[in-house]
């Protein structure tokens, strides 16, 4: 059973005894995922308001409306090309509102917040919070600006169609409103003081059209009433649909209770299960837990044997082995293991990103799998799925660059195990083909034993050593006959190789 590794893509076994590990679409006859059926219901509004969820869809939010902003402050710049009107504008003001440069400067503003804002750099809730009320501060100003600057245009003509332009002006309004509502993921109170303050602003240039006299004052009664009841309605659907979303988020976000662990963000899955973190109630001790249904498993004998390995497993203390903390079965047979959270990057992550290691670095990292395998090996256990995913470097007590062996999800033990110790049926080829020792490319588990777990660390040395496996670039089934009748081209003849 391997924890997910933080940001990473989940990596399932590949085992020839199951289907492949695609995440399945959800088809109407799909099992529901496991932890549907861990819902907590007394889940609170800060658990919502303060979610990793929330904060990372704010953040991609904000980014859409900076590059929209930025767009439409470039099309008003682009509009002093061919409109006579905007370059007489520009040439009595050229830095005053509503000029090019102040279109420019605007499009390049909103341009650099949304560079800012990507997603490869996470941002703090409260930084999110803090320019999402300066972007609609902002925008509250120019509709207000706006209005000011068209008042000019109205004198003698308001009395002519008050009902049409008194909804013309409310446009701007109608769609900030809008805009906020659909765009901000928020909660039902929140948007409700957004709303009451875009209603407010929205009476201000109003009020400012009465006092200067563009605005009679015989129509002031209908003017307010029409603008009030034209925003306010936007304002009320819009709050209503954010009270809608906050309930649907709150329920689809919320936290999953599996005994004394909470369920949270999922980090991955596969066929054979998902992948959650998870957090211990009392200790709030972060960890990874592992569901997997009778459906996703294949059969009950499939959740059963998962439990064996679990509880063979759950002995081994050494420094450089995942650490299981608690397993067990729900009441409709889902089996859950919860383990060791361990943030970091696994072999195969470091070796595609980085390239080969050096020969110092792969024997510090073999020496530690060395030390995992003793203990299992001197317990009686068998891995059988040594590979790089399925090793991760991470950091522990200060120590940089400390590998931990995942993923004792195909062990065999040589000593029954509550029951009959035979998890795998002879004739059945199990683990990872690049990999695989010749034993096991034979099939079954009779002549499986340490030696066929040294094999497969070789191949490990050998694809840190040179980025790629003894046979890559083969089928599966030649990799199969390669293990057992060939020999890989020798590390010597590597030019690859670094000695430090």
């Amino acid at each position: 059973m391997a924890p997910y590794p933080a940001r990473q893509g989940y990596i399932s076994r590949v085992s020839f005894t199951q289907e492949s590990p695609i995440l399945r679409s959800r088809h109407p006859d799909a099992p529901r995922p496991a932890s549907a059926l861990f819902r907590r219901e007394d889940v609170s509004r800060s658990d919502f308001s303060r979610s990793e969820e929330l904060r990372a869809t704010l953040q991609s939010r904000l980014r859409v409306i900076s590059f929209f902003f930025a767009a439409g402050n470039g099309g008003f710049a682009l509009s002093f090309l061919w409109s006579p009107v905007m370059q007489a504008r520009n040439a009595n003001a050229p830095f005053s509102f509503g000029s090019l440069w102040f279109y420019l400067l605007l499009a390049t503003t909103w341009t650099v917040v949304g560079f800012v804002l990507r997603a490869s750099r996470p941002r703090g809730l409260g930084w999110l919070r803090a320019y999402e009320a300066a972007m609609f501060t902002l925008s509250i100003g120019l509709n207000i600006a706006t209005n000011e600057q068209d008042l000019s245009s109205l004198v003698g003509v308001y009395e002519l169609a008050p009902i049409d332009i008194t909804m013309g002006r409310a446009g701007l309004w109608i769609f900030t409103v809008v805009a906020y509502g659909t765009l901000i993921p928020n909660t039902a109170r929140r948007t409700a003081v957004a709303m009451m303050i875009f209603l407010m602003a929205s009476l201000i240039p109003v009020a400012s059209g009465l006092a200067d006299g563009t605005i009679p004052a015989p129509l002031a009664p209908l003017v307010v009433v029409l603008t009030l009841i034209v925003v306010g309605s936007a304002a009320l659907i819009t709050w209503f649909g954010s009270f809608r979303y906050e309930t649907v988020a709150r329920r689809e976000a919320a936290a999953r209770e599996l005994g004394q662990y909470v369920l949270g963000e999922r980090l991955g899955a596969g066929g054979m299960g998902e992948v959650y973190l998870g957090e211990h109630r009392m200790l709030r001790r972060p960890v990874a837990v592992k569901l997997i249904t009778p459906a996703q498993a294949g059969s009950p004998d499939a959740i059963a044997r998962f439990e064996r390995e679990a509880q063979a497993t759950a002995g081994l203390t050494h420094p450089n082995t995942v650490q299981i903390f608690d397993y067990g079965r729900s009441d409709d047979g889902t089996f859950y293991c919860v383990m060791e959270y361990l943030p970091g990057d696994t072999l195969e992550a470091i070796v595609d990103r980085d390239g080969p290691m050096s020969a110092a670095r792969a024997v510090h990292v073999l020496t530690q799998v060395c030390g995992a395998l003793a203990e299992a090996h001197a317990k009686g256990l068998v891995h059988r799925d040594i590979k790089p995913s399925n090793v991760m470097m991470t950091e522990r007590g200060g120590m940089k660059d400390v590998a931990k062996l995942l993923d004792f999800g195909l062990v065999v033990s040589g000593a029954p195990v509550l029951g009959n110790g035979r998890l795998t049926e002879v004739g059945m080829f199990v683990g990872t083909p690049e990999f695989m020792s010749p034993e096991q490319c034979a099939g079954g588990e009779i002549n499986v034993g340490p030696a066929s777990d040294l094999y497969s660390l070789g191949a490990l040395g050998y694809y840190l050593l040179t980025g790629r496996s003894p046979f890559a670039g083969r089928s599966a089934t030649q990799m199969l006959a390669a293990h057992l009748y060939e020999a890989p081209k020798s590390l010597r003849e590597q030019a690859s190789i670094r000695a430090a």
